[in-house]
């Protein structure tokens, strides 16, 4: 495992290096308007502390037209800011173990296992969220994420229990369902050999009596026409 996360942090690198060097159309839609797709220019404008920095701007096929800043409020992290959590000065701040490997859209793939070290709160920061990381077995190319709240498990078993011993009106708790969310992406764009976000997905549901999940809504961003300016990307990976 050790060898493997040196492998991983050296990759990060490449990822850090093309991070605030590219632009591509992101396109999102969610559950309350599940038919209205809406498109932005999308690129990455500053490292900061815990992500990188998105900036978003009303998509058009017109070159000429110009756009303010749309600020697009979400749940969950932007999806590149994910390629932060093998960097050698990060790495100590997650819990990873190995879980073995399996084939992921046609590539061999090592599976990684994360606890983040932070309480769920905002959920917007990588920190916040454990769950598993499929890596391409050849290139160590990000290819899967997923992941939920951490703790989540453990705090969805006591509302459930504390949901189930509630006062009742009839037979129906008098007490809000247990929440809970999960949250996917995949990294099946391509540019170099080097694989970039293609879809997220982020899920919220509800626990019923018998703990079955039902889904109140979902978001959706898609990612593509990706443009890049001013990279040289030049290591063993890409060679």
């Amino acid at each position: 495992m050790e060898a493997l996360l040196k492998t991983l942090a050296e990759k990060s690198a490449v990822y850090e290096s093309v991070a605030l060097r590219f632009v591509c159309v992101e396109s999102a839609r969610g559950s309350d308007d599940p038919l209205k797709e809406k498109k932005y220019d999308y690129m990455y404008v500053e490292v900061e502390a815990q992500r990188y920095r998105p900036y978003r701007q009303r998509h058009s096929d017109r070159s000429s037209q110009n756009s303010s800043e749309v600020d697009l409020e979400t749940d969950f992290p932007d999806s590149y800011s994910w390629t932060m959590i093998f960097a050698p000065g990060r790495q100590h701040l997650f819990r990873f173990n190995y879980a073995g490997e399996e084939w992921f859209s046609l590539r061999r793939a090592h599976i990684i296992e994360f606890t983040a070290p932070l309480p769920f709160t905002t959920g917007k920061t990588i920190y916040e969220w454990s769950g598993k990381v499929w890596v391409d077995a050849e290139n160590y190319n990000f290819l899967k994420i997923e992941a939920a709240p951490t703790n989540q498990e453990e705090r969805l078993r006591q509302l459930l229990r504390a949901y189930r011993e509630a006062p009742r009106f009839l037979i129906y708790p008098m007490s809000r369902r247990p929440a809970g969310a999960d949250y996917e992406i995949t990294f099946l764009s391509e540019y170099q050999r080097l694989s970039l976000p293609d879809q997220a997905e982020y899920r919220h549901f509800t626990l019923d009596l018998e703990g079955n999940a039902e889904l109140t809504g979902f978001q959706i961003h898609r990612y593509s026409q990706y443009q890049f300016f001013g990279v040289q990307v030049q290591d063993r990976f890409l060679k």
